[in-house]
C-alpha cells in the first residue's frame, strides 16, 4: 500500500530546522565561506541549506511542497522584467534605511571586497548567482513558505522574507533581502512555480555583479560630468534623485504585472487544487523563530560592541 505523504509541512519542524541551520552558519559557514572563499559558498549553500530543505521536505509530498512545476517563456520574460524593474526600488529603499542607521554604525563595503575577490567573472556567476538561486530559493521560498500557508498568503509571504533577511546576519544587508523575499515569495505565488523564483533570485543577483563589478564607478563618474549634477553640487542626491523617479516609473508598471500576473493565475486555477484552511497563528511555532531574532540582536552586539 502507497504511504500517503502530506501536502504541507508542519510549521513548528520548519522553524526548528531554520534555527538550527542559522546556528550551524553562525560557527561554522562564516568560517568555511572565509577560508574556501567560492568553494566555501557552494559547501554552504548546499550542505547548510539545500540538503536540509529537501530533506524535510520529503516529509511531505516533496513536488507539490517545491511547487516543481513547469514556467512558460512568456513567465519567464515577466518574471525577469518584474525583477529588474523592481531593481531601483529596492536599491533606493535599502539607501535609506543604510543612511538612516549610518550614524550608530560604522560599514565595511564587504560586497566590493567580494567582487574584487577573483578577476574571473564566471566564479561569480556559479557560486553568487545561480547556486544561492536554487538554494535559498528551495529552502526560503518553496519549504518556509509551504509550512506558513497554514496562516495565509500574505503572512507565509511576509515571514518567510523576514527569516530570510535575518538568516543572512548582516544588518547592511537587512532590507534589500527583506524586500527580495517579499518579491520572490509572490513571484512564487502567482506562477506556482519554484522555477520563477529561483530565475528571479538568479537575475537579480546578476544584476548586483555586473553592476558592481562593471558599471558602478563609470555610471558614477558619467552622471558626474552633466550639467544637472553640477548644479545640485552633490552626486549622491543627485543619484537618489534618478532612483526616486526611477522607482515611481518601475512602481507604476509592476502594478500592472502584478494584475496580469494575477488574473493568468485565476483564469489557469485547476479544478483539483486543494485550499488549506487559514488558522490562527500559533505563537508557540514560532517560538525557534524569537529564538532567531535574539541569535541576531546577540550577534551584532557582539560584532559592533
Amino acid at each position: 500500500m502507497k504511504k500517503y505523504k502530506k501536502r504541507y509541512l508542519n510549521v513548528l519542524s520548519v522553524n526548528s530546522l531554520i534555527l538550527i541551520l542559522a546556528i550551524v552558519f553562525l560557527t561554522i559557514g562564516f568560517d568555511i565561506q572565509k577560508k574556501y572563499d567560492f568553494m566555501g559558498q557552494l559547501i554552504t549553500e548546499v550542505f547548510i541549506i539545500l540538503l536540509p530543505a529537501l530533506f524535510i521536505s520529503k516529509t511531505g509530498n516533496i513536488r507539490k511542497v517545491l511547487r516543481v512545476h513547469k514556467i512558460s517563456f512568456k513567465n519567464i520574460f515577466l518574471t525577469v522584467l518584474i525583477v529588474i524593474l523592481a531593481y531601483p526600488i529596492i536599491l533606493l529603499l535599502n539607501g535609506i534605511f543604510m543612511s538612516l542607521i549610518s550614524s550608530f554604525m560604522d560599514f565595511t563595503n564587504s560586497s566590493r571586497d567580494l567582487i574584487d575577490m577573483d578577476p574571473n567573472i564566471y566564479n561569480y556567476i556559479i557560486f553568487f548567482c545561480i547556486v544561492p538561486a536554487i538554494c535559498e530559493e528551495v529552502l526560503f521560498r518553496a519549504t518556509v513558505i509551504n509550512a506558513y500557508d497554514i496562516y495565509g498568503t500574505k503572512f507565509a509571504i511576509g515571514m518567510s522574507a523576514l527569516v530570510f533577511a535575518l538568516f543572512h546576519f548582516d544588518i547592511q544587508n537587512f532590507v534589500a533581502p527583506l524586500l527580495l523575499g517579499i518579491l520572490f515569495g509572490n513571484i512564487l505565488k502567482l506562477t506556482d512555480s519554484l522555477y520563477a523564483a529561483i530565475i528571479a533570485h538568479f537575475t537579480n543577483n546578476i544584476i548586483a555583479v555586473i553592476f558592481s563589478r562593471y558599471i558602478n564607478e563609470r555610471f558614477s563618474k558619467m552622471l558626474w560630468q552633466t550639467e544637472m549634477a553640477r548644479q545640485i553640487g552633490s552626486l549622491q542626491l543627485f543619484i537618489v534623485i534618478i532612483l526616486i523617479v526611477l522607482s515611481i516609473l518601475c512602481s507604476i508598471i509592476l502594478r500592472l504585472l502584478f494584475k496580469h500576473l494575477k488574473k493568468e493565475q485565476i483564469r489557469e486555477e485547476r479544478n483539483i487544487t486543494a485550499y488549506r484552511e487559514v488558522e490562527g497563528i500559533d505563537i508557540f511555532n514560532f517560538v525557534p523563530i524569537l529564538a532567531l531574532v535574539i541569535l541576531y540582536i546577540i550577534y551584532y552586539s557582539i560584532v559592533f560592541k
